[in-house]
């Protein structure tokens, strides 16, 4: 039998090229196979390829084959588990949650709910209100404080004692120990879920209206 009806005999692929394209990154079912073709093809009819190396080079393929229908069960499944992850978070909807977050709300002119943690004793405490824009709103002297949790004792209003407007609003402690060291402060703020956000391709939570919080974040049901 000559190369040309062996090549004639052989499968052929519409759509797909012999060679793949310079530049591609990874080699699919399909160029696996264009290989084989290719190098049963080729080959010396007077040493054809080893029974060994085809059934080696065939188990790879059927392995291969195997692998990408794994992988894609796998994202099937991760599809689905993030979908009933998505559902679960309605249940969280008007209940108040709290999160790692210096961020709170200001509605109807009352503040949300924040608080700070000093990592040890400060003899200096300063609280700082910002507005959404950044602009400095408030400053609250908290004195000299322990270690320990403290609430945010802010009640919505700025320097001149008018009542804030509605929105997100953000607090910032500055405490230093007794040499002037500045302290390490971790913060939490709490709100009741008013809304779920899925836009930034990871869950959110909006807290009081305004205030929005990964859902990693958060840190106990209230």
């Amino acid at each position: 039998m000559s190369v040309s009806s062996v090549n004639n005999a052989l499968p052929q692929y519409e759509g797909e090229t012999l060679y793949p394209t310079v530049g591609k990154q990874e080699l699919d079912q399909y160029d696996f196979m264009n290989l084989l073709i290719t190098q049963l093809q080729y080959q010396d009819p007077m040493k054809p390829m080893d029974t060994y190396e085809m059934a080696s080079q065939l188990s790879q393929f059927s392995n291969m084959q195997a692998t990408l229908k794994m992988s894609d069960d796998m994202e099937k499944l991760l599809e689905y588990q993030t979908s009933q992850n998505n559902l679960q978070l309605l249940t969280l909807l008007d209940n108040d949650v709290q999160a790692v977050s210096n961020i709170l709300a200001v509605n109807d002119g009352a503040a949300g709910k924040g608080e700070f943690v000093l990592s040890e004793a400060a003899d200096t405490c300063v609280v700082e209100i910002y507005d959404a824009s950044g602009s400095l709103v408030d400053m609250l002297d908290a004195g000299s404080l322990s270690a320990g949790s403290y609430p945010l004792e802010w009640n919505g209003k700025d320097s001149l004692g008018e009542t804030v407007d509605d929105g997100a609003y953000s607090f910032d402690v500055k405490a230093y120990n007794a040499s002037g060291e500045q302290i390490g402060v971790e913060y939490r703020s709490s709100g009741k879920v008013t809304g779920i956000s899925f836009d930034s391709g990871t869950a959110q939570l909006v807290l009081d209206n305004y205030v929005g919080v990964d859902v990693g974040s958060v840190v106990g049901v209230l």
